[in-house]
């Protein structure tokens, strides 16, 4: 083993020391999951009090597997090392013809369940391929289950996902925890302190690099331009206050004009070949941004200001895809009833 997978080990098993003090010595109760303080005999770690069953199937605890008590104290037929009392205790009230338990993990841990009525079942590995194990109960009474997952060595501290399911095809040979939300990768917009510490600085820089401003009056025609997006910050690194706006944007606006007249509203919209955000900065230094003008159905954004106050207004369009420029063309009118054209999602 090399000395960086060596430290590795070490870094887990202590991390895992920390938590498993910390379950042992503190009382959480968060959701419908328990954290109990360990000491009382038969005590478990975690106890969960689902309504009826596990609405959510599969149901998936983090534990921490191992344990220095011989599992065969629980039954002589079990093998391994467990914790005195269970990792997690079920009041279970469901109905299903099946119930399996198994835990998740890259180690070898072994699985023991005590059933309402008193009998013990327990597992090491789910076959000769997989080390991690599973336990099967057929048409499963309602009542406590308390389950112990430990490990095949003494002390070994093996981090896992224990799982219970109803449905066949969900195994532990199987199961992939990505699968359990299926939402596409996403930008990181949410910026390191240290990253937002400039962004004050961004917003002079911004206002400082307008030099001029085309001018937007009532009753005048509307302004356009076209625009290529490019930007790779951001946008909510510019200093947006409490509105959360999307994209990557440019420091640099990428329009600006100049409103005065009366109207009720000014509008804005983009019509682009690709998905893209736009932001506007009021003259009173107040964000209001926009993504799609019609959710899936088109994703060209549209601002609306209401009530607009004279000044200069500074105008960026963000990219939601970091690898792909977008160009389109930019309105500015002031009216409400500008409508851009349908820009909808590639299959």
């Amino acid at each position: 083993m090399t000395q960086t997978k060596l430290l590795r080990r070490w870094a887990v098993i202590i991390a895992a020391l920390v938590i498993a003090i910390i379950l042992g010595a503190a009382a959480v109760t968060t959701g419908g999951a328990t954290t109990a303080a360990q000491g009382a005999s038969g005590t478990a770690f975690i106890t969960i009090n689902p309504e009826a069953g596990f609405p959510l199937d599969p149901f998936v605890v983090t534990v921490q597997a191992g344990g220095s008590t011989d599992a065969s104290t629980l039954a002589k037929e079990c093998k391994g090392f467990v914790t005195k009392n269970p990792t997690v205790s079920v009041d279970y009230k469901g109905k299903a013809e099946t119930l399996k338990a198994f835990f998740y993990s890259d180690g070898n841990p072994v699985l023991v369940v005590r059933t309402p009525d008193g009998k013990v079942l327990c597992n090491d590995n789910t076959n000769t391929m997989l080390l991690d194990p599973t336990i099967t109960l057929t048409k499963p009474a309602a009542g406590r289950y308390d389950i112990w997952v430990g490990s095949a060595l003494a002390r070994d501290l093996i981090p896992g996902f224990l799982a219970f399911t109803s449905q066949s095809e969900v195994h532990a040979g199987r199961l992939a925890l990505q699968d359990l939300v299926r939402r596409p990768a996403v930008v990181e917009v949410l910026p390191q302190r240290d990253r937002l510490a400039n962004a004050a600085a961004r917003v002079q820089e911004a206002l400082a690099g307008v030099k001029s401003a085309e001018k937007l009056a009532s009753g005048g025609g509307p302004l356009t331009t076209q625009v290529t997006v490019d930007g790779k910050l951001p946008a909510p690194e510019e200093a947006i206050g409490d509105v959360l706006c999307g994209g990557l944007i440019s420091v640099a606006p990428n329009y600006a004009f100049d409103w005065s007249g009366q109207a009720k509203a000014i509008a804005a919209m983009f019509e682009g070949d690709g998905d893209a955000t736009l932001i506007i900065r009021t003259p009173a230094g107040q964000f209001v941004c926009a993504d799609d003008a019609a959710g899936k159905a088109n994703l060209n954004p549209l601002v609306v200001l209401n009530n607009p106050a004279p000044g200069r207004y500074l105008v960026w369009i963000g990219r939601t895809d970091p690898a792909k420029t977008v160009t389109g063309k930019l309105t500015v009118a002031s009216t409400a009833d500008l409508k851009p054209a349908a820009l909808t999602q590639k299959p």
